[in-house]
């Protein structure tokens, strides 16, 4: 007797399903800030021992623009009007923290550099 399997009770599974916009947004803002950790922590070694001062502003650069991106994002995606309302909000709010973050940021990253801030 042979012994056949019914396999129609099973369901197959795509085996490979990409990742979403929003989780590929927040990956590459993660591959940013890893970069930028990597950067700060060897950038005394060739600088005597000197770390950069007064760049934090330049460290939310990287989330605000990623959070703009995720918000303009979601607005193409449509929905209600109060959604859509709050994404153009978050979007508006992720821009000015970002300039904000490059003014204040760049004086402080001129002035560890050892140029005029």
């Amino acid at each position: 007797m042979s012994d056949s399997t019914n396999n129609s009770n099973f369901e197959e599974k795509p085996s490979y399903q990409p990742a979403g916009p929003v989780k590929r947004i927040i990956a590459w803002v993660a591959v940013i800030y890893m970069v930028l950790f990597v950067f700060l922590n060897v950038y005394p070694f060739f600088h005597g021992g000197a770390y950069l001062s007064g760049i934090a502003p330049l460290m939310v650069c990287p989330g605000a623009i990623g959070l703009l991106i995720i918000a303009l994002v979601e607005l193409r995606r449509g929905g209600s009007a109060a959604k859509r309302a709050g994404m153009v909000v978050l979007a508006a709010a992720c821009a000015v923290v970002c300039v904000i973050g490059l003014v204040d940021g760049l004086a402080g990253l001129a002035a560890g550099w050892g140029g005029q801030a």
